[in-house]
């Protein structure tokens, strides 16, 4: 008889923690995630790393910084050398720890690190989405265990098949571990890439939970100029809700799916979001790589992290945690020591799940490219090598990170660089470090960085 939990990632892609009703949304509808967060532990302050998708996704599954495993931007994967290259190499995910450590592991969705239409190592099932993800709703070719199948339909509904027909096939003498991972609310946002079903739902909707639209100085103008009309923001809105609602809805169907084949009570359920995103927020739509420079703003940055199962006290968690935290989480909930000999980029907060007290940090740390990241509860510090411009934010006087004070506090600026330094230190390996970005291959295997625009621009994407 397995005695150890089993474990249920769920990674969306561009899911918002201010998209759901249990952090505070009182348009979106997330009944699902709401009662998942009501029955276990919801974390306040939960972070991404890195603001955008597959340097997010390999902080998580490999509990490192980008720069100890050289991916620091979105991997453009119909490109041929891109998509057949394994770009975290050596560095072990949580599927190959938890494979060694005995249990039975599936992915069902987006994976986006290279090699997306084979299956992770340690995986034992496997349905991906080689090359690029593609709309919402359709004809698109998968990957099914080595396999390409071609299949009609909605991506958030034939992604919770296959995770259920993991749920189906997995060994009973043995725990599993399967990670779904939805795309429903990454672009394109339009409602009429979404389900009617869904987008009708918000027809009248007000969205007053999403501020007015004012275009960033930054905002990286992408075809369509930054003046944006009344209707084309309110089609956005319906199609990004209607996403959120979509997911919730598919979330409900593996739940369903658990408790009809008597592994609801065995199973602790971890729903979060590989980073943040705005919709109309700041003055843009999307991440970190929306506006240029390179933002981190925490409408980037803040992610859902909801954590419900076997020994998970139903409570809200004000410490400040990330990916690379999350990663040392499972590895504990499984039983599984890491090795002693290589150094990581994050703690577990196993014993907050509990109900227990620890120590605990409330530094977090990001970088995207040459642009590095501090925060705590009262400052935040960008600093975008090598010669900025920086950003200083006073997180307690200005959460909605308006005023650069920069100028203002030089020494609170010179403070946290000289931390943020100093964990870098540690977590950097020369050769795959953001520093020296213009060195490495990147999302498209080319050059993407131009000697002319190096300074103060940020990581270039094309």
């Amino acid at each position: 008889m397995n005695q150890r939990p089993n474990i249920l990632l769920f990674l969306t892609d561009d899911h918002g923690a201010w998209a759901n009703g249990c952090y505070g949304n009182g348009e979106v509808q997330t009944p699902t995630l709401d009662a998942l967060a009501a029955r276990g532990t919801r974390f306040r302050h939960a972070f991404t790393p890195t603001p955008v998708c597959s340097p997010a996704r390999a902080n998580l599954l490999t509990g490192k910084a980008a720069s100890q495993v050289g991916i620091h931007d979105w991997l453009q994967e119909w490109i041929p050398e891109v998509g057949e290259r394994d770009w975290l190499g050596g560095t072990r995910t949580l599927f190959d720890y938890l494979s060694a450590g005995g249990y039975h592991c599936g992915l069902s969705g987006k994976w986006h690190l290279g090699q997306s239409h084979l299956p992770p190592r340690g995986a034992d099932y496997h349905f991906g989405l080689p090359g690029w993800q593609g709309s919402h709703n359709g004809s698109y070719t998968y990957a099914r265990n080595g396999e390409m199948v071609e299949l009609v339909g909605n991506k958030s509904t034939i992604i919770t098949d296959h995770a259920i027909e993991f749920l189906d096939t997995a060994p009973g003498d043995r725990p599993f571990f399967l990670n779904i991972g939805y795309i429903a609310t990454h672009s394109p946002y339009r409602q009429q890439e979404h389900d009617r079903r869904q987008t009708a739902k918000y027809e009248n909707c007000a969205f007053d939970e999403i501020p007015p639209w004012k275009a960033h100085p930054w905002l990286k103008n992408e075809g369509g100029g930054n003046e944006l009309s009344e209707a084309e923001l309110r089609d956005r809105y319906i199609g990004y809700y209607a996403a959120v609602t979509e997911i919730d809805e598919n979330i409900a169907r593996v739940i369903a799916a658990l408790k009809a084949r008597g592994q609801w009570e065995n199973t602790i359920i971890i729903y979060s979001s590989d980073h943040g995103c705005a919709i109309g927020h700041r003055g843009f739509f999307g991440k970190g790589n929306s506006t240029r420079p390179l933002n981190m703003y925490e409408v980037s940055l803040r992610v859902p992290l909801i954590i419900a199962g076997p020994g998970v006290e139903a409570q809200v968690i004000d410490e400040y945690v990330d990916h690379c935290d999350t990663f040392q989480t499972i590895c504990a909930l499984a039983g599984l020591d890491l090795p002693a000999d290589e150094i990581f980029a994050g703690e577990s907060y196993e014993p907050l799940l509990r109900g227990e007290r620890m120590a605990w940090e409330n530094t977090r740390y990001g970088e995207y490219g040459d642009l590095r990241m501090i925060r705590d509860e009262r400052w935040k510090l960008v600093w975008r090598y090598p010669s900025g411009p920086h950003d200083l934010f006073d997180l307690k006087a200005d959460p909605a990170e308006l005023e650069n004070v920069f100028e203002a506090h030089p020494q609170v600026a010179a403070a946290y660089k000289a931390r943020l330094d100093a964990w870098y230190a540690e977590r950097n390996v020369a050769a795959l470090s953001g520093l020296r970005v213009k060195e490495l291959p990147l999302h498209n295997h080319k050059e993407a960085w131009r000697d002319g625009e190096r300074e103060g621009r940020g990581l270039q994407v094309y």
